[in-house]
């Protein structure tokens, strides 16, 4: 599902003409720039996509989480509610601002399940923060009544979604923050590149200058006579990612009607197996870039994975994803049960997270590419045929 599968010249004529104006940073040189500011283009044309009042790009999706955070004023020592399941980047970005992360459950949706974040709540508890995994939204109506009803922040992780709607609103657009991530293995890429997408204006230029060294940007004056906001980092978007982004966002509607046709195409040829999907809280907003079976049990998960082995065809069972399950990650259980800043940070043990865990071994997975021909396609339904008739 990468997005270099759509790359054609559209990318090579965008990029080239960033570098034949040899204006590759984002900030500054007005005089000789004619106007043209590829990223303060990409981020206004995110803005119109979704609604957003305002849109930041970085360098990458774990910078936007980190400048999220950092936006909302996260400090050290704070509890913040995620999942378990999810890219280590989420842990990683809480981590980054010395902040502790609260591992919530999942629900079959394979998203953060609500009603575990209300039992983890306390006084430390400074942001919830959702992912939308493998296509499909978290039930954010209930995240949102959680904010509202304990005056906390939803910081929407929602890099692996971009395009995916809840309910007709853009993920990403219904927290305090929401955050998209366009590296390489996603369905849209820049190289390597984020946007942070907030309504909230003192966020949002906590998070501008934060990202910049501290940098106050005005186009009145040139880079070097800024006013400094005080410190920060450096997570700017270059002018070469901001000119991918434009084509990228173009192509959005393509590609993920590629991969809608494609899942449709697969999910109704398996129907009469009975098979169940994994279920969903908008269906219509699903980006498309799995295909995922809830089995009865661990054992007709193994027995439905190695009858699609014996086709050619294997599907994963999502409990053994070393890359998004948290149960694998020995750096963040060995930060568990320490002192952390004034707060002690719960256990990580893989036997913390037992409910993720039994539904997670129930849980059968193909991937798509948004380029897929029919014999792959066909591939992937005689695949799970075979592993419906073993395991059902």
């Amino acid at each position: 599902m990468a997005g270099t599968e759509i790359f054609d010249s559209a990318e090579i004529k965008a990029v080239t003409d960033v570098i034949e104006r040899k204006m590759i940073h984002r900030y500054g040189s007005h005089a000789v720039r004619n106007g043209q500011y590829r990223v303060d283009e990409f981020e206004d044309k995110v803005k119109a996509l979704t609604g957003a009042r305002y849109a930041l790009g970085v360098s990458s999706g774990t910078a936007a989480l980190i400048v999220a955070l950092k936006g909302i004023g996260i400090q050290p020592g704070d509890e913040i509610i995620t999942t378990p399941f999810t890219f280590i980047a989420t842990i990683e970005a809480i981590v980054a601002l010395n902040a502790v992360p609260i591992l919530g459950d999942i629900d079959e949706t394979l998203s953060l399940d609500a009603a575990s974040v209300e039992r983890l709540i306390t006084p430390k508890t400074r942001a919830i923060m959702p992912v939308h995994m493998f296509g499909v939204a978290a039930d954010m109506d209930r995240f949102t009544a959680l904010a509202k009803k304990h005056n906390i922040p939803v910081i929407e992780d929602a890099c692996e979604v971009v395009g995916g709607t809840y309910k007709g609103r853009c993920l990403g657009t219904l927290g305090k923050c929401g955050t998209w991530s366009f590296d390489p293995n996603k369905t849209l890429t820049v190289g390597e590149g984020g946007i942070i997408l907030t309504d909230d204006e003192a966020v949002y230029l906590k998070m501008e200058y934060y990202h910049d060294h501290g940098h106050v940007h005005s186009k009145a004056h040139d880079r070097g006579a800024d006013a400094k906001s005080g410190l920060g980092v450096n997570y700017r978007l270059s002018e070469i990612q901001g000119a991918l982004g434009l084509v990228a966002l173009d192509k959005m509607p393509k590609a993920l009607g590629m991969l809608r046709a494609t899942k449709k195409k697969i999910l109704d040829a398996v129907a009469p197996t009975g098979i169940k999907p994994r279920p969903m809280n908008d269906e219509e907003g699903d980006t498309a870039t799995h295909v995922i079976f809830m089995m009865p049990t661990a054992e007709a998960a193994k027995k439905f994975q190695a009858a699609t082995k014996e086709t050619g065809c294997p599907c994963a069972i999502i409990a053994e994803n070393t890359w998004h399950y948290a149960k694998h990650w020995q750096a963040l259980e060995d930060m568990g049960e320490k002192d952390y800043f004034g707060t002690k940070t719960p256990s990580y043990a893989p036997a913390t997270m037992a409910a993720s865990d039994a539904i997670l071994s129930r849980a059968v997975m193909f991937g798509l590419n948004i380029i897929m021909d029919e014999a792959s396609v066909n591939q992937i339904i005689t695949a799970i045929n075979a592993g419906a008739k073993a395991a059902l």
